[in-house]
């Protein structure tokens, strides 16, 4: 596992910007969801609050794997993660779900992914695709 580089975990905490998760089926179809309920719960992981993402569940099942893409203007980054847990209940859950009363929504479970690494994928020609962790 790695940890976050702070201007990395910033984006992904900013409400503005916008995230993806992608995943792959048992079939090898990738499959991707809009996530607005990404968090940083430590250096090293993101926690995301399961919502509607029955496809993403069955895929992450058949491999734990997962990539974000988070990204606001010029500004992107491919993080590359595997799934540890599945919480139902606790801390992170009701912190998550307060963040999402103000969308009403709600989770009914919250996803624990460790990072393996991090790619720039921002619009530069000097550093696009190149892996920064």
């Amino acid at each position: 596992m790695v940890k976050l580089i702070p201007k990395i975990a910033d984006m992904v905490k900013r409400p503005e910007t916008s995230k993806v998760l992608a995943t792959v089926s048992p079939e090898g179809d990738p499959h991707a969801v809009v996530c607005g309920s990404l968090l940083v719960s430590d250096d090293e992981t993101i926690i995301v609050g399961e919502v509607y993402m029955y496809a993403t569940c069955r895929n992450l099942v058949h491999s734990p794997k997962a990539e974000f893409l988070v990204w606001y203007g010029r500004e992107a980054y491919s993080i590359q993660a595997v799934l540890t847990s599945r919480m139902t209940s606790g801390p992170a859950l009701e912190r998550m779900n307060h963040n999402l009363e103000k969308m009403k929504m709600k989770a009914v479970a919250v996803l624990e992914f460790k990072v393996l690494s991090a790619y720039d994928e921002g619009i530069s020609s000097d550093t696009a695709g190149t892996q920064i962790l």
